[in-house]
């Protein structure tokens, strides 16, 4: 039995990137990897992993059913698991309506948290989501916000609760006990190797100054936007007007967004925004 790795984090905050580095570490070859055979994908909401080893499609269950049966698939594919599973998630850290967590602590080694200023996250998600810049920021700091609703629709992706992005930062940094390493995509821009060097130590990997240099080269933004312009991206949106790795600059909402739209953000999680160091 081995125990999962969360790699979480609130939409278009960098949980891609990070994937693109951890992989390019564990496989350390001679080519940058495939960005469409990622380690800690799919995502923790896909269908396809609940109808596997629910062993029940989420197509005959509400929502709140396949939220209780949750934590016990994560249970069987930590059981079956030789190593550490890396698993991306979306979701806010949460509880069944049962109280049980959604990620279970039992078969749980750590958190690896992505975090993103809000201001920069607005367009990038209006771009994902195909909704404009308003509605963006609507989401950011709806308490109630959800991706891949019950809506009539099958989605290959299940409800994930997200709330607000406030909500999403404290709901795993603050209320889940878990043991978590916090990761400003901003710093990780910033100084890849230095902040990807402390990630690999957290999640256990062995650590290697050169093997690190070159993951971080070959998962370089510029790497990833070529391979998607050649083979495209599996994991883009596909309302989105346009690929998956966009600009991934830091500070772009100065020339994106309108300062009515910044000031709402700013308003609605100077509380986080602050503790975080983005005020």
């Amino acid at each position: 039995m081995a125990k999962i790795i969360w790699l979480a984090s609130y939409p278009k905050s960098g949980n891609t990137w990070l994937r693109a580095l951890l992989t390019n570490y564990q496989q350390a070859g001679d080519a940058p990897a495939d960005i469409n055979d990622l380690s800690g994908g799919p995502i923790a909401g896909a269908r396809l992993w609940f109808d596997e080893w629910a062993g029940v499609e989420a197509s005959a269950l509400s929502d709140a059913v396949i939220e209780r049966l949750r934590p016990a698939v994560y249970r069987c594919m930590a059981g079956e698991a030789a190593e550490p599973l890396f698993m991306k998630v979306h979701d806010a850290w949460s509880r069944t309506d049962t109280g049980e967590p959604l990620f279970p602590p039992d078969v749980t080694a750590g958190v690896v948290y992505m975090m993103r200023n809000p201001l920069d996250l607005a367009a990038s998600c209006a771009h994902h989501w195909g909704v404009t810049l308003e509605r963006a920021v609507d989401n950011l700091g709806n308490p109630g916000f959800s991706l891949a609703r019950s809506l009539g629709g099958l989605s290959d992706q299940l409800r994930q609760r997200l709330g607000s992005w406030s909500d999403h930062g404290r709901s795993w940094l603050v209320e889940s006990g878990l043991p978590v390493h916090r990761v400003r995509y901003e710093d990780l821009r910033r100084d890849p190797v230095t902040v990807f060097g402390e990630i690999v130590r957290f999640v256990g990997l062995p650590y290697a100054a050169a093997r690190l240099q070159k993951a971080v080269a070959f998962s370089d933004f510029a790497e990833l936007q070529r391979q998607e312009n050649e083979k495209g991206f599996r994991e883009r949106s596909v309302v989105a007007p346009g690929p998956f790795f966009r600009q991934g600059q830091v500070e772009a909402w100065r020339e994106e967004l309108p300062a009515s739209l910044a000031q709402r953000l700013i308003e609605a999680h100077q509380v986080m925004m602050r503790r975080y160091g983005y005020l």
